[in-house]
């Protein structure tokens, strides 16, 4: 008899142990299941934000292509115009004779355009290289840079609108001396 009662303790035992195992492992299934809902969550908001940031990066790198673009034009546009207010100086030259004294002073001026004109290159050339580094480091951070890039941008552009009407200028300068060189001719 004292042996069934241990028995008998003993096969309770061992299904209140199977009961509390069979439940730990439910428990522990749920665990696992919600911890890979919220795993896919974080990895689906990882490939948002990385979407996002690879377009705006995209975005950016055109902008700065757009912009290297008009500095070309730009310079382009100058180098023509120089040359063209070279060929009439140097034909007025020849010519002007007695005005030898005006196309002097005409030749420092044109000298001194010059000068500022590839003064005001050089420094857009600087201010690109820092915005290319700049777009480089965005990668690393993203959301400070971009910020940063677009301030680049727009003084880059102010720069260009300065530098064209300065070409402009240049131009106009150039013509009113050559108007005048020709009306004392």
């Amino acid at each position: 008899d004292g042996l069934k009662t241990e028995l008998d303790a003993s096969h309770a035992k061992s299904i209140d142990l199977e009961s509390s195992l069979v439940a730990e492992r439910e428990a522990s299934a749920a665990k696992y299941s919600e911890l890979e809902t919220e795993k896919a969550s974080v990895e689906a908001k990882l490939q948002d934000q990385t979407e996002s940031h690879n377009a705006e990066v995209e975005s950016m790198r055109e902008n700065l292509t757009n912009i290297e673009t008009k500095l070309a034009d730009a310079e382009s546009q100058s180098v023509a115009l120089k040359a063209e207010m070279e060929r009439h100086i140097d034909g007025l030259k020849t010519e002007l004779d007695a005005s030898h004294a005006k196309s002097i002073d005409l030749e420092s001026s044109l000298v001194a355009e010059r000068e500022a004109s590839a003064a005001k290159y050089s420094e857009l050339e600087t201010e690109k290289a820092s915005v290319e580094a700049k777009l480089q480091d965005q990668t690393e951070s993203h959301n400070a840079e971009v910020e940063s890039m677009r301030e680049n941008l727009t003084n880059i552009e102010t720069k260009l609108a300065d530098a064209e009407s300065q070409s402009v200028a240049l131009k106009a300068e150039m013509e009113r001396h050559i108007d005048g060189l020709k009306t004392e001719l």
